[in-house]
């Protein structure tokens, strides 16, 4: 998947894709969304019983989770942002963006060399 010219994102899972592999957007997104439900649907790491404690990767895991969700919004900005203004969209995504990026920036969950493809845009409508 793509972020523009400088920046490819290959997916890798640590179970079918072992190895970082080039996949078209759809392909991507799909198991990126797939892999995001299974982590949520994991109780090892999402426990939803009271007093069941959360596990010392937590933290890292979330932040993987919303690192790889970022890079979707990098590749819709960035590849089908005209598509989403065409269909009167852009005031509802970039709503959207900016409480994704307040909360990943607020609690330092997003490296910001991950943000940088995004950084101009960013700083003019997340101010």
């Amino acid at each position: 998947m793509s972020g523009g010219p400088k920046y490819e994102y290959k997916w890798a899972d640590g179970e079918k894709f072992k190895k970082p592999a080039s996949l078209p957007a759809h392909e991507y997104i799909t198991h990126l969304m797939e892999w995001v439900e299974k982590q949520i649907n994991n109780e090892d790491v999402f426990p939803s019983n009271p007093g069941v404690p959360f596990p010392k990767t937590y933290q890292g895991i979330c932040k993987k989770i919303l690192t790889r969700l970022f890079r979707v919004f990098v590749h819709v900005y960035i590849h089908h942002f005209d598509k989403i203004v065409s269909i009167g969209a852009e005031a509802h995504v970039n709503t959207c963006y900016k409480h994704f990026y307040y909360f990943v920036r607020t609690f330092k969950l997003v490296d910001p060399k991950e943000i940088e493809p995004l950084r101009e845009m960013s700083e003019k409508i997340c101010k």
